[in-house]
């Protein structure tokens, strides 16, 4: 249920979906995006971009208890079916309103523009976190002693879940990985506002190696936002990179030539890859996709194959039936 939450958060803007596959890549690129070794998990990662949006100026995101007021492990309880319609339906009418909202002031940020700054907000993570708590539920910073439960179970740092307000999803994080998250901030903050880097450089912040774009001729592919290299695509590709993200679409036109929509809590349906031709592969990729030679070998393995035949056999009866005979 909190995936389709997820979900339904990215109708409100498109750049969300993007700005979270950018986010991972960059987590696991300096190793804190591992949350069996004291690091933040995927879904903690998905909420800090949550609440960076809603404190950008201006707001992109409201608050979540405007999307959904309750407590969504309480309200689960009982028919799950029955639950799960009434939650669509609430989230549904509040997206919709506050999207109509025609005092709400637009923002226009790059995709760029919102990843530096999402990187500066929390490089003094560390420094905030004994006194502080991350709240999408809210849309801002909570005391922690405000909360006596949350006093109970914080550890290094709290981030509050908005969809059961009384737990912490960065419970794994150790305190001394909490260090190295801030350091990971800090040092991609100072990368990314530094003039004398090298796009190399850059692209070496942002993205492991097997991710980073580059195509036959060595050259880098970047994106439309500013000089900021286009990882999204390849990223967000990826089975641990659509964790999140099992039906509907972005809504972007980088993100929708791949997948076709549908992520709307009233059709709920899933991906579908849409195919490439060899044109367009040898133009994205510099090589047009070919079958490779094992892959022959077992394509005439299972045309020999005795299934195979009767298969044949029994959807085309008396064209071309051949005896199987079993090769030496």
């Amino acid at each position: 249920m909190k995936s389709k939450f997820l979900l339904w958060i990215n109708e409100i803007d498109g750049r969300f979906r993007e700005m979270v596959l950018l986010v991972k890549e960059w987590a696991k690129a300096h190793d804190i995006n591992d949350p069996k070794n004291g690091t933040l998990n995927s879904y903690s990662l998905s909420l800090l971009v949550i609440f960076h949006f809603q404190t950008c100026q201006p707001a992109i995101l409201p608050p979540l208890r405007y999307l959904y007021p309750g407590n969504l492990v309480d309200d689960l309880r009982g028919v799950r079916a029955v639950a799960e319609r009434h939650i669509a339906e609430v989230c549904t009418n509040n997206i919709a309103r506050f999207k109509s909202d025609r005092s709400r002031l637009p923002n226009r940020s790059s995709l760029s523009e919102l990843f530096v700054s999402f990187i500066a907000k929390f490089c003094d993570i560390n420094l905030k976190a004994h006194e502080l708590g991350i709240c999408p539920f809210t849309g801002q910073w909570e005391y922690l002693s405000s909360n006596t439960r949350w006093l109970l179970k914080n550890k290094a740092l709290f981030i509050v879940d908005p969809f059961e307000q009384e737990s912490n999803t960065a419970r794994t994080v150790s305190l001394n990985n909490l260090t190295k998250i801030s350091e990971a901030f800090v040092t991609t903050h100072r990368k990314l506002v530094s003039g004398n880097q090298t796009r190399n450089s850059l692209l070496a912040t942002l993205a492991r190696p097997h991710i980073l774009p580059f195509n036959t001729n060595g050259a880098v592919n970047y994106s439309r936002y500013n000089g900021l290299p286009n990882l999204t695509h390849r990223a967000g590709n990826s089975p641990q990179m659509q964790h999140h993200y099992r039906a509907g679409s972005s809504g972007s036109s980088q993100m929708q030539h791949h997948y076709q929509a549908g992520n709307s809590p009233q059709t709920q349906t899933h991906h579908q890859y849409l195919p490439v031709s060899s044109s367009q592969m040898q133009a994205q990729y510099g090589y047009p996709r070919r079958p490779t030679p094992q892959g022959q070998h077992q394509f005439q393995n299972r045309r020999q194959s005795p299934s195979f035949q009767l298969q044949m056999q029994s959807q085309h009866p008396g064209q071309g039936q051949r005896k199987w005979t079993p090769r030496p």
